[in-house]
């Protein structure tokens, strides 16, 4: 049985760190990526944030928090892969920007001498952890190897343009270790990497792992913290996940477009066994009941248990 929760996906991220329990652990974990910021208010985000028109795609972000000069924050958890996600975050960012004008607008109709023409901006960050690679011009765009980070400056001399939006990437996929490569974790950086990567696989935390930020993680993800409804809402978002990931697997190996509706519904009827077989391990890797995973592949708790 598994001891921690896999927090790789942006749901399972919200259910597992949700609780006011864990707002401390939050607060370091964007502190860690921002030196020098300190977060003064911070919520998970649980309604969606409406386009320019109507007819704009809603988005919904996973972390919503400031610091106490005032400065605002926006924190993603991307598990798969897209061609166009730093656009997508730059989209995202249009919406605590767009607040702000909304609010100078609310004083301008409330203080007949409020500047009008003040637009000035409280600086933005969107911090993005995403569970892949993104594509670079070479490897000095990376800090430790790990962390890209970006902002709006001149082309020609680097002179900022304006300090009022900035991003920054920590991209798992670019991680050197493996799961039994702990020892191998030098900083505060490649420690935290590795407990967001493996901490699901592990059984406990690394004795070696004694930073705050990292006791506070292992606490947080650690199934027997977790109550009833957490556990239950935890178990089927990650049923859910595998289903999609083993579909898309089965697809990919029968030659079928991935995403065409009947090629994926063919795959999971038919249904190899060696396919259910590696659904059913990595679900109970994962700390599920015996009892889910075999209504969730048919198997019966003896082939489970013989896994």
């Amino acid at each position: 049985m598994a001891t921690f929760a896999n927090i790789l996906f942006d749901e399972t991220f919200k259910v597992v760190l949700a609780e006011p329990s864990n707002r401390r652990l939050l607060m370091k974990l964007i502190e860690f990526f921002l030196p020098g910021k300190t977060i003064q208010h911070l919520f998970l985000n649980d309604k969606e944030q409406h386009g320019l028109i109507l007819s704009d795609k809603n988005c919904t972000f996973d972390l919503y928090c400031t610091t106490d000069t005032g400065e605002r924050m926006i924190v993603e958890m991307q598990f798969s892969s897209q061609s166009s996600f730093r656009d997508r975050m730059l989209y995202y960012s249009t919406y605590p920007i767009r607040s702000q004008l909304m609010e100078r607008l609310k004083n301008v109709e409330d203080n007949p001498d409020f500047d009008k023409m003040d637009y000035s901006l409280s600086p933005v960050y969107v911090i993005s952890i995403v569970n892949f690679a993104l594509e670079h011009d070479g490897p000095d765009a990376l800090e430790d190897g790990l962390i890209s980070r970006y902002d709006l400056r001149n082309a020609r001399n680097g002179e900022l343009m304006t300090d009022a939006l900035h991003f920054v990437f920590l991209e798992l996929a670019r991680f050197p270790w493996n799961r039994d490569e702990e020892q191998q974790c030098r900083t505060l950086l490649e420690q935290l990497v590795f407990s967001l990567k493996y901490g699901h696989l592990l059984q406990e935390r690394p004795t070696s792992f004694q930073d705050e930020l990292l006791r506070l993680l292992f606490d947080a993800t650690a199934f027997a913290k977790m109550d009833e409804v957490q556990l239950q809402n935890y178990n089927a978002i990650m049923t859910t996940k595998l289903d999609i990931i083993a579909q898309k697997a089965y697809a990919r190996r029968e030659g079928l477009a991935e995403g065409r509706a009947e090629g994926l519904a063919q795959g999971l009827a038919e249904g190899r066994a060696e396919a259910v077989k590696t659904i059913a391990l990595n679900m109970r890797e994962m700390g599920m009941e015996i009892g889910l995973i075999s209504k969730a592949t048919g198997l019966s708790a003896e082939e489970i248990q013989a896994l």
